[in-house]
């Protein structure tokens, strides 16, 4: 049976990947998400059902646009992949729970929220907004004792997080919507969004030691990209921003799904 219900996310996963792509793609130009087919970003060509299976239909096509054969980005497959397996790692977690379902509403949201963020180096609004509601829905079902979790856990977890992440963002280390991001993430996620947090950073921390060290000097360089006199065309820092909202978002994911074991772990590592 797990397996079976695992196929079936994983299968559910993908599909609604594909939905996401559409979301990250569409959303910063301002286009319609629900109403209007999908087509070949090159040839504009409008797809066929058949061209629009999950996974299979990109490793079937090679990658390819079916009409121009232009080459498809992998990241779309990965996308897909990336939504399906999240499920499956869900539910092995959770097994069916309430907070099961938290997580297929949660995990898409961050999805997006790290393509955002790597793409434009800003994260929609209504990304920490749509885990703010989620939180605000585990926090009342906490105080009517739906959930195990004390009510006042959730306020404690945003208000701890949102302090030293603003003192951050005082010194330039964080973007304004990090703050907003995980303030929202600890509403919901209560005392979790400590190990959430402390994940996000050092798994970014450890990119950007990695990453500069790999770079040229000349290419390590940041510019400012809201800066309107910047030449971004010449500018040789173009692309080598660091983004820290993916790694972020995965901190939540692991906290949200694990949290509790990690700080279980670290109590009894301590001997309290």
């Amino acid at each position: 049976m797990t397996l079976f219900i695992s196929l079936i996310l994983f299968v559910y996963g993908t599909v609604f990947g594909s939905f996401l792509n559409v979301v990250i793609y569409r959303t910063p130009k301002k286009e319609q998400i629900v109403k209007g087919r999908s087509k070949c970003t090159d040839c504009g060509h409008t797809l066929a059902w058949y061209d629009l299976f999950p996974i299979f239909s990109w490793l079937f096509l090679r990658g390819r646009c079916r009409y121009c054969k232009t080459p498809i980005s992998s990241r779309y497959a990965f996308v897909e992949s990336l939504c399906g397996l999240s499920y499956v790692w869900a539910f092995l977690t959770l097994n069916i729970s309430i907070n099961l379902a938290f997580a297929l509403v949660l995990f898409p949201i961050l999805i997006c929220l790290s393509y955002f963020d790597i793409d434009s180096g800003e994260i929609e609004y209504w990304c920490p907004v749509s885990i703010g509601l989620l939180g605000m829905t585990a926090f009342i079902m906490s105080a009517l004792s739906i959930t195990q979790t004390p009510w006042y856990q959730h306020i404690l977890g945003a208000v701890i997080i949102s302090v030293p992440f603003a003192i951050l963002l005082l010194f330039g280390a964080m973007g304004g919507a990090d703050v907003q991001l995980m303030a929202a993430a600890g509403f919901l996620l209560g005392w979790k969004i400590i190990p959430a947090a402390l994940i996000g950073i050092f798994l970014g921390a450890i990119f950007g030691i990695v990453f500069k060290a790999t770079r040229k000097p000349q290419a390590q360089t940041i510019y400012n990209e809201y800066d309107d006199d910047a030449d971004r065309d010449e500018s040789p820092a173009k692309g080598t921003v660091i983004r820290f909202g993916p790694f972020l978002a995965f901190g939540i994911a692991v906290g949200f799904l694990h949290g509790d074991s990690i700080i279980g772990w670290y109590l009894s590592f301590m001997g309290m």
